[in-house]
């Protein structure tokens, strides 16, 4: 399955010549999705274990302060009998946490304290759905996966079990923008603010493709021939119609937060553009040859509006310097809400838990 999440990436490559910004936002998910799809299955048994702790056992117990209380089982209470014996209750309990480990554990006491601190909007529920239907039809596109067999695969119960892992994500990841925003200077957010945001620029574009059946002097010539044909009046489209047979015609709408989707040389051309405006000189990328029409440009959005995501740009330097910081976040996350284990194997669990991401900085 690693090599073919592997060839996924591959097949998603930023290509500007085969990528619409909609298209670039389902790679940008999918690479999300498959990064973290090794806590799937944890969720789903964190999930089970919980339902299975909760109402069949009554052992756990959330308070006001968010603190997890292992309340004492009833080692007189008979869960089932059978001939010549029966099953008490912390018999039952002592033989199913021995499967269960403290990551499924933390899947439970995460989800209700981050439920707490983040109230999802309209818009961000509507954002993880899309994600969902996104990640199901790539699958689909790419290995045939019916929905079906994409949840089984990846052992969801159903897509409402899968949405719920992408919700508890979803708010995990704001906590960790949160715990970014305490270790960046302020003057760092808004320098990058200053030098790289800018408002969503819509483009469309006429690729003259380098093959092995057309050299690159020959997609050279085709490029030049089209501005030629621009500069003489001719309208975009009407090009972009005449030679529908030998390039390829597509819009690409981006801003600074996923052109990096995109070929480097295709976004410092459209940044120079005003709207209505075309490249006088062929744009060359690795794929060939472009002719960019610029279609709109909108306004620079303010800092407040997007501040979350200059953050999580800033921060993908603090994951390289510490590819564990994400883990620390949320341990700190579950300090500030009090989380306190009254069961002694568990608490022992999660102290080593605390200690193996703690001590990695330093190893």
């Amino acid at each position: 399955m690693e090599e073919n999440n592997k060839e996924l990436e591959n097949k998603n490559n930023d290509a500007i010549s085969s990528k619409s910004k909609k298209e670039g936002k389902i790679v940008s998910n999918i690479k999300a999705a498959i990064k973290k799809k090794s806590t799937w299955i944890s969720l789903l048994i964190g999930m089970l274990i919980g339902i299975l702790l909760i109402y069949l056992l009554g052992i756990i117990e959330f308070n006001n302060n968010s603190t997890i209380n292992y309340i004492g089982l009833d080692t007189n209470k008979t869960i089932a009998t059978f001939k010549g014996g029966s099953l008490k209750e912390n018999e039952l309990y002592n033989e199913m946490r021995k499967y269960y480990p403290i990551s499924y554990v933390l899947e439970l006491t995460d989800g209700p304290i981050l439920d707490k601190l983040y109230n999802l909007t309209d818009e961000q529920m509507d954002e993880i759905n899309t994600q969902a239907d996104e990640i199901l039809s790539t699958y689909e596109l790419y290995y045939g996966y019916t929905e079906e067999t994409f949840l089984e695969e990846n052992g969801f119960e159903s897509k409402d079990d899968f949405i719920k892992y992408l919700q508890l994500d979803y708010r995990r990841n704001l906590y960790c923008i949160d715990y970014f925003k305490t270790l960046l200077a302020q003057e760092d957010i808004q320098k990058y603010y200053d030098d790289n945001v800018y408002g969503e620029i819509n483009t469309k574009h006429i690729l003259v493709e380098v093959s092995d059946d057309v050299t690159e002097e020959q997609a050279l010539t085709t490029a030049n021939e089209i501005i030629a044909k621009l500069e003489k009046g001719t309208s975009f489209d009407d090009v972009a119609s005449e030679y529908e047979d030998s390039v390829v015609v597509e819009n690409v709408d981006f801003d600074n937060f996923d052109a990096e989707a995109l070929a480097k040389e295709y976004v410092e051309a459209s940044k120079a553009l005003e709207k209505d405006t075309y490249t006088t000189e062929p744009v060359k990328t690795d794929y060939g040859y472009h002719i960019i029409y610029c279609i709109n440009k909108a306004d620079k959005p303010s800092l407040e509006e997007v501040e979350n995501d200059i953050v999580e740009a800033l921060g993908t330097d603090l994951e390289t310097d510490d590819p564990y910081i994400r883990y620390k976040a949320l341990i700190k996350l579950r300090e500030e809400n009090g989380l306190k284990f009254k069961d002694s194997e568990f608490e022992k669990e999660y102290e080593e838990y605390c200690n193996e991401f703690n001590n990695e900085e330093t190893e």
